[in-house]
């Protein structure tokens, strides 16, 4: 786990200074590398995270936000959508065994800003390159 923590920061790091696109951030490959084998979790994740977009944007008619503030709104919408989706779909048996119908609890607002810095697409298809990069090296390595 450690090794592939690793090896995910720095090919991350290597394909966000060779292309000049960031897959997410430097830490969220990792997370999608873990659980690229669970579809739904993989969808729900991507799919919070293009709504956390809208509700940033929607916010932002209201508010000034940039910065440190856009950040941190983009994070609560992400952790908010969240807990919205995983109750739905798990229903009250979320409140008891914490269930998680996403990756994480900040993988889908920092990914979330990283699609509105650089566009849903190229972020999109940089995310599921360095994903098989770390996939097909992982296995190489096993």
């Amino acid at each position: 786990m450690n090794e592939l923590a690793i090896l995910s920061l720095l090919i991350s790091l290597i394909f966000a200074e060779l292309f000049g696109l960031s897959p997410g951030g430097v830490i969220v490959p990792f997370y999608f590398a873990l659980y690229i084998d669970d579809g739904t979790k993989v969808l729900a994740t991507l799919i919070t995270a293009v709504l956390s977009i809208a509700m940033v944007k929607f916010l932002s008619r209201f508010t000034i936000l940039y910065g440190r503030r856009r950040f941190t709104m983009y994070i609560a919408a992400g952790i908010l959508l969240k807990i919205l989706f995983t109750y739905f779909y798990f229903g009250t048996s979320y409140m008891f065994f914490n269930l998680s119908l996403t990756i994480g609890y900040l993988v889908p607002g920092i990914l979330g800003r990283e699609m509105e810095r650089q566009g849903i697409i190229k972020t999109g298809v940089c995310l599921f390159t360095v994903v098989l990069i770390i996939s097909l090296v992982r296995l190489l390595i096993s």
